[in-house]
């Protein structure tokens, strides 16, 4: 089993990540073992419709995937793939690392999530324990995940965490919107000033942005007022208010302040790592605080 590498260039999609026999080996079993966990936590399989949360045992499938960055045939012919260059700057563009193997027809290919942390740098002094002593790292190196984010199985898709699996995969025409009655269930989450209101602006989209929020469950999981400072770096003043002890979010009236809380929500705004500066990630366009 070969190690390729999934990045953001468009350019340069599959790189071959060139192993030793010996690193090969261990590279193999242990993606055979993550698999093997992968299938033995995957007892159920439930077509994703973005909204679905899996519960243990189950795992979300997509019955027709379309592989268009083309993993099954990195995987079938891999001296066909271009290797990587053995460069920071090269591995900070990895979003996923893969491998895979067929099975008579059957095609399999196993994906890991990967981000800037699993990088192993010469970057400033970075060590390594070899020998009983620590020795310098000379060259960049990579850390492989822990587990499996994804399982490609000819046209099939399985995996456990949208969120995990969206850092990998486009699957904007896999989910539906949401549902007026979906709009409802959020809004109950939320503090909506007109429910009606809200529903007839909500074009598509707004469903689908709620939608994925709402798969995410990203507002069990913040802190409401950290938030709204981290909020601020991107000129948006999130609004809440304490309702019973609780603290709610409040979503703003106005269609063009709401699109910014959604896509907030839905992380579609970072900042650079050297300057800071704030940036859309579905454009990389650098944004205006006012």
């Amino acid at each position: 089993m070969n190690l390729f590498a999934l990045t953001r260039d468009s350019s340069r999609r599959v790189l071959r990540i060139p192993l030793s026999a010996s690193v090969q080996s261990e590279v193999s079993s242990t993606f055979q073992g993550q698999e093997a966990d992968f299938r033995n936590a995957a007892q159920e399989e439930i077509a994703f419709d973005g909204k679905y949360k899996p519960d243990d045992g189950e795992c979300l499938t997509i019955g027709d995937y379309d592989d268009i960055d083309n993993l099954h045939d990195a995987v079938a012919n891999p001296l066909s793939v271009p290797e990587i260059a053995p460069t920071t700057n090269e591995f900070e563009e990895i979003k996923a690392l893969f491998s895979g193997r067929s099975e008579g027809s059957k095609k399999i290919v196993l994906i890991q999530t990967f981000d800037r942390r699993k990088i192993i740098s010469n970057k400033g002094l970075s060590l390594f324990h070899a020998s009983n002593v620590y020795q310098k790292v000379e060259g960049v190196g990579l850390t492989l995940d822990t587990r499996l984010a994804a399982v490609l199985e000819d046209k099939k898709l399985l995996f456990f965490s949208f969120f995990a699996a969206r850092q990998v995969f486009d699957l904007t025409q896999y989910y539906k919107e949401a549902t007026d009655d979906d709009l409802k269930e959020f809004a109950g989450t939320v503090r909506v000033e007109n429910i009606s209101n809200f529903i007839a602006a909500s074009d598509t989209w707004v469903r689908r942005k709620v939608a994925l929020v709402m798969q995410s469950a990203i507002l069990d999981k913040i802190d409401l007022e950290e938030t709204k400072k981290a909020a601020l770096v991107f000129g948006i003043d999130l609004k809440t208010a304490v309702i019973d002890g609780k603290t709610f979010l409040v979503l703003p009236e106005n269609k063009a302040e709401l699109k910014k809380v959604l896509r907030f929500l839905d992380e579609d705004y970072f900042q650079s790592v050297l300057l800071s500066t704030p940036h859309l990630s579905s454009s990389k366009r650098q944004i205006t605080v006012v």
